[in-house]
């Protein structure tokens, strides 16, 4: 069995992309907000963080303090139907993960 727990966001995207085969992760980040450079400016207020598959179903999630993350639920499973994309979430494409490298570390809330 593979890790399962990880210290970074961009630790468990990463493992989701290049282990899993994920090809589309969402981040629901429970502060009300679908704009992605203020998603990532509020990371600190993210409440129950979870990364999600386009059909909505969960593959991680933060546990415990800012920097721990844990594959849940379908994580094995990168495919998932067409649908909307999940209410209240952003897309995390490349360009999520450069603005995240570089505002999110920084920003103090």
């Amino acid at each position: 069995m593979g890790i399962t727990k990880f210290r970074t966001f961009l630790d468990v995207v990463r493992e989701l992309e290049e282990v899993y085969g994920h090809k589309e992760l969402w981040l629901y980040s429970g502060i009300d907000e679908d704009c992605p450079i203020d998603t990532i400016v509020w990371h600190q207020k993210w409440r129950c963080p979870k990364i999600l598959k386009r059909n909505g179903r969960m593959v991680a999630e933060r546990t415990g303090d800012p920097d721990s993350w844990e594959l849940v639920g379908d994580y094995k499973k990168p495919h998932s139907a067409p649908c909307a994309p999940p209410w209240q979430s952003c897309l995390i494409d490349d360009v999520f993960k450069g603005n995240y490298i570089l505002i999110g570390p920084w920003v103090k809330n």
